[in-house]
């Protein structure tokens, strides 16, 4: 399994490209995200062929925007054409997300089923969704996800106001060799609800490395040493 980012910033942090990551699970290439910066990304690394199915964590635009975009990639470029195929949740919140995504891609694909499929998410092995509806924005649906194969497993928080909903899970793996990864995003600002508070992950230990993202390094207070996904070039696409 490898992980790797297109992007570490949030929605006003150009320079850094809106967050999403490149998965390798088992032979199989996911998409992880899809704002403004990541279409053109995959454009230039020559990836936008490659991909198999995409996930989205929520659908603010810095996560979306470039969606569409990406979707007209696999019938208009993609030889030979094919629909773009999204991994859901099959719970009551993961359909909720299906039937939105639907919905918001249907102002600029103007019949949506002509360009997507969607699969449930266990039509991937190893992937485990972590439901944070509503630890990002009151009643917006979002998600987390969980890689894992026989070597290592990997968390990708998604937009969340707590680090509770992931450090909690940790509680319940196996007690195993498996080294685990958590790429968790950031916030500077005192904590609203909304991002994760950076004081409230320093507070976090455990056996596991913890990178985050979604947040300008440059930015941040002296007091602060987390790892910085966008430091470590070996988790950054080139």
């Amino acid at each position: 399994m490898n992980i790797r980012f297109l992007g570490t910033g949030g929605a006003f942090d150009a320079h850094l490209g809106n967050s999403a990551a490149w998965v390798e699970l088992n032979g199989i290439n996911i998409l992880l995200d899809c704002g403004h910066s990541v279409y053109g990304k995959l454009h230039n690394l020559e990836l936008a062929d490659e991909i198999d199915y995409i996930l989205i964590t929520h659908l603010h635009d810095d996560h979306v925007g470039s969606l569409s975009t990406t979707i007209l990639h696999h019938k208009h470029r993609m030889e030979p054409p094919r629909k773009a195929r999204f991994l859901y949740p099959d719970t009551h919140h993961g359909r909720l997300m299906k039937d939105r995504l639907k919905k918001y891609l249907a102002f600029s694909l103007m019949h949506p089923k002509d360009y997507i499929e969607f699969y449930p998410l266990e039509t991937v092995p190893g992937i485990t969704a972590i439901d944070t509806t509503g630890h990002h924005v009151a009643d917006m649906v979002s998600f987390g996800f969980m890689f894992e194969d026989n070597n290592s497993r990997a968390i990708y928080s998604g937009d969340m106001g707590t680090p509770r909903l992931v450090f909690d899970m940790l509680n319940d793996f196996p007690k195993d060799e498996k080294p685990l990864r958590i790429f968790h995003e950031v916030n500077f600002a005192p904590s609203n609800g909304i991002h994760t508070y950076y004081e409230d992950l320093m507070n976090m230990k455990g056996d596991f490395e913890l990178f985050v993202y979604h947040a300008d390094p440059a930015k941040a207070p002296d007091a602060c040493d987390l790892q910085f996904v966008c430091n470590h070039p070996e988790l950054m696409m080139i």
